[in-house]
C-alpha cells in the first residue's frame, strides 16, 4: 500500500477481503448453539430417567413393632418420601380403635422439640390397613416414626400411649 502511494497513484488498491468469513463464522455458531441445546435437552431426560429409576435410594423405610400388650403381633412399615414430604403406612393386625379415639402416626425430626404430626386414621377391622400421609411441618432427617391412640381427631402433640415404635 504505501508502495502505491509513493508512486503516486490516487487509487490504492487494498488487498481483497473475502466476504463469506463473517456467514462462515455465523453459521459454525449458529450450528454449536443447536448442538449444545440439544445435547443439554438429552441430558436432562437422562438425568430424569435415572432419578426415576433411583427412587429406593431417596426413600426411607422403616418398621415399626408393636409396643402394647394386647396386640403384640401389630407392625407397620413406613415408606417415606423427604422430597416430596409424603408417605404411605402399612399396617397389619393393628386391633380396632373405638369411636372416641384414632390412631395418629408421628415423625421424629431432631429439629423440633416434639414429634411431627403425620395426620390421623381410623381401625374399623383387624386387616392390613394402607394409610398416605403428610407431615404438618417439613420434615428434613426423620430418624424414627412412631404410631400413639390419641383422642377423635388427632392432636398437637402426643398424648396417647405409644402403640407402634420404630426407625
Amino acid at each position: 500500500v504505501l508502495s502505491q502511494i509513493s508512486e503516486g497513484n490516487k487509487v490504492v488498491a487494498f488487498p481483497r477481503r473475502a466476504v463469506w468469513i463473517p456467514w462462515a463464522l455465523a453459521a459454525c455458531l449458529a450450528l454449536t448453539c443447536a448442538y449444545l441445546l440439544a445435547e443439554s435437552s438429552g441430558l436432562r431426560t437422562r438425568i430424569t430417567r435415572l432419578e426415576e429409576r433411583d427412587f429406593l435410594s431417596r426413600v426411607q423405610i422403616a418398621s415399626l413393632s408393636s409396643k402394647v400388650e394386647n396386640a403384640p403381633n401389630a407392625n407397620a412399615v413406613v415408606v417415606w418420601d423427604e422430597k416430596k414430604q409424603r408417605g404411605i403406612l402399612k399396617v397389619t393386625q393393628l386391633p380396632r380403635n373405638t369411636e372416641d379415639r384414632d390412631y395418629q402416626i408421628w415423625l421424629v425430626d431432631p429439629r423440633y422439640k416434639n414429634p411431627v404430626d403425620g395426620g390421623v386414621f381410623h381401625v374399623s377391622n383387624d386387616g392390613t390397613l394402607n394409610v398416605p400421609f403428610q407431615p404438618t411441618s417439613p420434615v428434613r432427617d426423620a430418624k424414627g416414626f412412631a404410631i400413639s391412640l390419641e383422642r377423635k381427631g388427632g392432636v398437637t402433640k402426643a398424648e396417647g400411649p405409644i402403640v407402634l415404635l420404630g426407625k
